[in-house]
């Protein structure tokens, strides 16, 4: 059929108005919401059922004994315990109506969980935090610190006045799974859903107890202790910033702003996951860096990434070595890690190695969003579930 002009101007009119309309609705479409700022200092639901309040370090409290995971140092006088990777979480247990938790700490978010019940600090400096109104009664309480922390600072612990009681604190679970990585392991801006944010606006929305790692010790019934920071690499870090604090220099530190703090004791993992090479392979190297290209970054970072993962074997005996690549970097850090894996099993080192798919990463600056964490930890979980090498 022959059209004509017309029929042809008026083809082209209604193509332009349905591109001019779908135009017009992706620009309605609303953002994605940004991160909530700034932190409140303290917030609690209000059907929360008990009171929560920051005062002033009240004396004559009695201390409660708690359990404690994660890399720590003893406190001043040896009281509480100074702390700086991330995911570092305390249990307690009690019989009372109110309990108080002590911190000097202006850097960090902290959830409390009790009887089921939130209750969130933020930066709060050198103060106590008092909750009151409880059912009488046993009770459990869990601190767990959520952000990334730019340096240590200081849990005090869990106290008790008259007439509470305090009751042992709560077993171990069976296994303890260490996640050894960068900002991706951390959790960062992990329940963001927009990649540009500001700096406060990263601070609200990294949330480590909803990053991957604790989601896998969850579904396998285990506890979690995370050696993570951003930016940090194995050779080199991103963009080769301070390239003497590479993870294989910070790694035997309690605290890596305190060179000298000396650890406290600390349970031997069942399950090492190691989850290092982004920052290496994720950024272009810079003038005077020691490699010419990322074929050289490749041959040495294999050898290197298993010197490490033995180190850590050998460290924690009879733990099964899980090494996790994030495939989207290239088949630079596939290959590593491939050869990494290879060097470890000549040895006779079991382990096995993890090749993620391709994340979204739509949180802040490209990072993981909570969809892709999922997506992490529902592949580790598969991976763990079957015999795992040890």
């Amino acid at each position: 059929m022959v059209m004509g002009a017309g029929w042809a101007k008026r083809i082209g009119i209604g193509m332009a108005a349905i591109a001019l309309a779908a135009a017009m609705a992706f620009l309605a479409w609303p953002a994605p919401p940004r991160p909530l700022t700034p932190v409140p200092m303290l917030s609690l639901a209000e059907d929360a059922g008990l009171q929560a309040q920051l005062v002033a370090p009240q004396p004559g409290l009695a201390a409660l004994p708690a359990a404690v995971t994660g890399r720590a140092a003893a406190g001043p006088s040896g009281e509480g315990y100074r702390h700086e990777w991330p995911g570092f979480h305390a249990s307690a247990r009690f019989e009372g109506t109110g309990v108080t938790l002590r911190f000097d700490d202006s850097l960090n978010r902290w959830r409390v969980m009790l009887d089921g019940k939130a209750v969130e600090v933020s930066r709060p400096g050198r103060q106590d935090l008092r909750i009151e109104g409880l059912a009488p009664g046993p009770h459990e309480i869990r601190a767990e610190k959520i952000s990334e922390p730019s340096g240590p600072a200081l849990f005090g612990g869990f106290f008790l006045g008259d007439p509470a009681q305090a009751l042992p604190p709560p077993d171990p679970v069976p296994r303890l799974i260490e996640f050894i990585g960068d900002s991706d392991t951390v959790g960062f801006a992990n329940t963001a859903e927009r990649r540009d944010c500001d700096a406060e606006e990263i601070y609200a929305a990294t949330d480590t107890s909803r990053s991957f790692g604790p989601q896998v010790a969850a579904a396998l019934g285990a506890d979690y202790r995370i050696v993570a920071r951003s930016g940090i690499g194995l050779l080199r870090n991103y963009g080769g910033a301070e390239p003497d604090r590479t993870m294989d220099r910070l790694y035997p530190l309690a605290l890596p702003g305190d060179g000298d703090a000396v650890a406290l004791p600390q349970r031997p993992a069942d399950i090492v996951v190691v989850g290092l090479g982004s920052n290496v392979f994720g950024s272009d190297l810079a003038p005077g860096e020691a490699w010419r290209d990322k074929a050289e970054l490749r041959r040495d970072f294999g050898p290197a990434l298993a010197d490490f993962a033995a180190a850590r074997m050998q460290e924690n005996p009879g733990a099964a070595m899980v090494l996790l690549a994030f495939g989207e970097y290239g088949p630079e850090l596939v290959e590593a890690h491939r050869a990494a894996s290879e060097l470890l099993a000549a040895r006779g080192l079991a382990n096995q190695l993890v090749i993620l798919g391709d994340p979204r990463r739509n949180a802040c600056l490209w990072h993981p969003s909570a969809q892709d964490h999922a997506m992490i930890a529902q592949t580790l979980i598969e991976a763990l579930k079957g015999p795992v090498p040890n």
